[in-house]
């Protein structure tokens, strides 16, 4: 059962009304999961048995331009709605979890799209740190969902 989580967010359904529908939230975190598998095959491709930096970089680009239309389209949107709240409770768990989340994918989105753009050999650390990051952030965004719309 979903947590009634109208006082923070509202209930955005986009099949049918009431809590019972998917949101756009339920929407976003299975295109994160999506976007996260097409991740796993970049990396695949640059460390897996076929190797092939132009795939590498095909599927890592897929992943960083649409994770870019998501956060603009909802997370950004969401975070700027409820920046008063987030700031006012920021001692509480979800908050606190929303801020983490946020400041890290940030950081690993801003760090992706500087290497659609810059293609030197000397940036693999700065690529693995990015990759731990984004990780971090899903995880942290599974957290979110876990604590806002489940419990």
């Amino acid at each position: 059962m979903r947590k009634n989580c109208l006082k923070y967010f509202p209930d955005l359904s986009i099949l049918n009304s009431g809590v019972g529908g998917i949101t756009i939230y339920d929407l976003n975190l299975i295109l994160q999961l999506i976007i996260f598998g097409l991740f796993l095959i970049g990396v695949y491709y640059v460390k897996g048995r076929e190797r092939s930096l132009r795939k590498h970089r095909l599927f890592m680009g897929a992943a960083i331009l649409l994770n870019a239309i998501l956060i603009f389209l909802i997370m950004g949107r969401s975070l700027l709605t409820y920046s008063g709240l987030i700031v006012e409770k920021f001692y509480e768990l979800g908050p606190s979890i929303t801020w983490v989340h946020a400041i890290v994918g940030g950081l690993a989105e801003i760090l992706g799209v500087t290497f659609l753009f810059k293609h030197s050999r000397k940036i693999r650390s700065w690529m693995r740190m990015t990759a731990t990051l984004w990780t971090i952030a899903l995880l942290l965004g599974i957290a979110f969902y876990i604590y806002y719309y489940i419990l």
